[in-house]
């Protein structure tokens, strides 16, 4: 109903259907409501202080029956109306819903509805994106100048990590021309002993002792030792140069020399580089070049094997033969024990004055002495402590020692955390570097405690070895 009412409301009129439908209910009612009311029933009528049914006396028997009968046609007319009458309402209320609900209100509706929001909601929404737009653009723009300013910050180096990357670049070919001085102190050790075309030593020990002594005069030798009191006493004769005791020129020709060919100290412990370089032979030699040689003479065979085994001794006696191959174990035990000198005089000749591609090394490594000595100290001062050439000795005990000797170094620790790192991280190549050449030292060591061993087996050796062959009991 309340659907046909807003179809009336709207239309002004009813469904044509809908009212014949209604007209033929309306007067079945009336008919049947006359006849059951005329002939089946009569109403009730109260008589004095009790109720009695008053029956129609004209009712009959099939009059019963023919109410029954139109009961049921009653019930069957009215159940199909009322079926139809909804089947109709149904399909009405589709079509209804379809061809006007939905086409003349919803869907307009709804296109009305779009329209709004795409011209009124969608504004919105855009006010709402814009903010979020600015608010990302605004991280954004802030994240990117947070990393500039990192970046600025992280790669901006110190000036202290600049030491260590400047003073290091001529440390591998110092260590370089280290080892080629300490290979040519080997060689000369080893052809002095063997007697090598040449060489003082190839006429015997008298030529090795008469050659070295003649240097001793000339260069090392002090008037004053041995009990010098007046002239002509200690070792003024001994030291005069022509051999006539005139006393003309006497003793060491450079004062600063004298004895200095058995002073380790002074030679070679005090000073950190030595003006030493064998890579263009031996030919001219610089005076610590000279020194270094003679104090190697001193200290290791001092006196050299015999040469009086000749060729024709050893064809003809196969001791001989024996006796030389001992002379060469004595010489290989020599060279193990020279060997050590040799390194540490190679570590500190000199070294490398410069890189490939830049200037020379010194003038970084004087900077960073300079910090430590007193006020009014010049550039050649400090040359004359670490040298002109810097060894690879002087340029490993200033970064691995006197660069931290600074209070200045602790000081500019207080840097950036990517500097500290980097710091941190040059301090560990060049600890790496001290540790490489203690390492060496200590297998070195190992090779003299090896020898030193073997030489004090060798005599218990010999003695049970020549028992054995005679099968004496031991």
């Amino acid at each position: 109903m309340l659907i046909w009412n807003r179809h009336k409301e709207k239309t002004g009129k009813q469904p044509k259907k809908r009212r014949n439908t209604f007209r033929r209910i309306l007067a079945v009612t009336l008919v049947v409501s006359m006849l059951f009311g005329a002939v089946v029933t009569v109403k009730p009528k109260l008589v004095g202080a009790g109720i009695r049914w008053i029956v129609c006396s004209v009712c009959k028997p099939r009059d019963l029956a023919a109410v029954g009968v139109l009961l049921e046609a009653n019930r069957v007319l009215w159940e199909g109306i009322i079926k139809e009458d909804i089947r109709c309402l149904m399909n009405w209320e589709e079509n209804w819903i379809v061809e006007e609900f939905y086409k003349d209100f919803w869907f307009k509706a709804v296109a009305e509805l779009t329209e709004y929001l795409s011209a009124h909601g969608l504004y919105q929404v855009e006010m709402v994106g814009s903010f979020f737009d600015a608010r990302n653009h605004i991280e954004t723009s802030r994240l990117i100048f947070r990393l500039q300013a990192e970046a600025h910050k992280d790669y901006y180096p110190s000036e202290d990590f600049c030491w260590f990357g400047t003073n290091a670049r001529s440390m591998a070919a110092s260590e370089s021309m280290a080892r080629t001085n300490m290979l040519a102190l080997s060689k000369h050790g080893i052809d002095r002993q063997l007697g090598k075309k040449g060489v003082a030593s190839s006429y015997g020990k008298g030529g090795d002792k008469t050659g070295r002594w003649h240097q001793f005069v000339d260069t090392y030798c002090d008037p004053k030792d041995n009990g010098w009191t007046v002239y002509g006493t200690g070792m003024d004769l001994a030291c005069d140069h022509d051999g006539i005791g005139s006393g003309a020129e006497t003793g060491a020709s450079n004062r600063s020399r004298i004895n200095i060919d058995i002073d380790y100290t002074r030679l070679i412990e005090t000073p950190r580089t030595l003006d030493i370089d064998f890579s263009n032979g031996i030919e001219t030699l610089t005076d610590d070049e000279e020194d270094i040689l003679s104090m190697s003479s001193n200290l290791y065979g001092n006196q050299v094997p015999s040469r009086t085994i000749t060729l024709e001794m050893m064809k003809k006696h196969p001791a001989a033969q024996k006796l030389y191959l001992d002379q060469r174990t004595v010489i290989a035990r020599r060279t193990i024990s020279q060997n050590s000198f040799n390194a540490i005089v190679a570590m500190k000749s000199a070294g490398s004055s410069s890189s490939f591609d830049g200037p020379a090394t010194a003038s970084y490594m004087a900077a960073i002495m300079k910090e430590l000595m007193p006020s009014g100290t010049t550039e050649a001062d400090i040359f004359e402590i670490i040298g002109e050439n810097p060894s690879y000795y002087a340029q490993l005990e200033i970064l691995s020692k006197k660069l931290y000797e600074s209070p200045k170094f602790f000081a500019k620790l207080y840097d950036t955390p990517a500097n500290v790192d980097r710091k941190s991280v040059a301090m560990k190549a060049v600890e790496l570097m001290l540790d490489r050449a203690l390492f060496e030292s200590e297998l070195r060591q190992e090779m003299l405690l090896s020898v030193m061993l073997s030489t004090e087996l060798d005599r218990n050796f010999r003695k049970i070895n020549k028992n054995m062959s005679t099968r004496r009991n031991y």
